[in-house]
């Protein structure tokens, strides 16, 4: 588990708020990378605007579409 001062990489599950919905994501290697299940690879573009920060922040990620989502990073309850 991602504590609380460390920042996100690779391998990191992470707890999101994106469009008001709590979702549990983790960040993997290109293969290994399922949405339906929650992995998503780190060349996403919302895996992409996580990496590097750290809990509570708010980040807005560009997609493709030419369309933003704003996502908050939950601190974990540990």
């Amino acid at each position: 588990m991602l504590s609380k001062a460390k920042t996100i990489g690779i391998g990191d599950k992470i707890d999101v708020i994106i469009n008001g919905e709590v979702k549990e994501l983790e960040i993997v290697d290109l293969p290994q990378g399922d949405a339906r299940r929650g992995k998503i690879s780190w060349l996403s573009p919302l895996a992409q605007a996580l990496l590097g920060k750290k809990r509570p922040s708010r980040v807005v990620v560009q997609l493709p579409n030419g369309k933003t989502v704003e996502c908050r990073l939950l601190v974990p309850l540990v």
